[in-house]
């Protein structure tokens, strides 16, 4: 098995991070073409995210780097995703917050049960979020790209028009996985932080 074949999981994480700057410019900028590029670059950004894991294992190549990069690119791309979105009034400023609040609140937990030595996977939820997190961000990209007279609103003639506007009860979905998915990673975590609620005394 070639070196390059191995390394293609790496890779893939790696892409989704140098690639969220130009993400954040695209959809920042606001202008039609650029707003389907951006489509098009973030559904990329997500189905690498589904295909590295997976690639990962069959290729046999799972490693601790390959983990690092597959558990922060996520939440990387979509905060790169989520802030102009913000910036531009597309989505409140507080559904942002929820979605990041949440990505640190588990990052932190995995980090703690790691130097206890307890591995906390991700659970169903958690996968599932990021793929309804993705598809309400889309959506609402391509509602807001269809009311500037972008390529959906032309290509179409309106006709999608009132669907994209339904964007924000798949962008809802979207914040009760984010919630939900927390509640599980708290869960499998709760005998744990339990159990250390009680600083062990020193012994002199």
């Amino acid at each position: 098995m070639s070196l390059s074949l191995r390394s293609l999981p790496n890779l893939l994480g790696l892409f989704r991070i140098v690639t969220t700057p130009l993400l954040f410019w695209l959809i920042l900028l606001a202008q039609p073409t650029t707003d389907i590029v951006a489509i098009a670059l973030l559904l990329l950004m997500a189905l690498s995210d589904i295909a590295d894991g997976k690639l990962a294992r069959r290729l046999r190549v799972v490693s601790p780097l390959g983990i690092f990069l597959d558990t922060i690119s996520d939440k990387i791309f979509v905060t790169g995703a989520l802030l102009p979105m913000v910036q531009l009034g597309m989505i409140p400023a507080w559904v942002a917050f929820v979605i990041i609040v949440r990505e640190f609140v588990i990052s932190g937990l995995r980090s703690f049960a790691a130097a206890e030595g307890v591995v906390i996977s991700a659970g169903k939820l958690g996968k599932q979020k990021l793929v309804i997190t993705v598809t309400a961000l889309i959506w609402c990209l391509l509602a807001f790209s269809a009311e500037r007279g972008g390529a959906m609103g032309t290509l179409f003639g309106g006709i999608l028009i009132y669907p994209l506007g339904l964007w924000p009860l798949v962008m809802g979905l979207a914040l009760l996985w984010t919630i939900a998915s927390a509640l599980e990673y708290i869960r499998h975590a709760w005998p744990l932080l339990r159990r250390s609620w009680t600083p062990v005394a020193m012994e002199d």
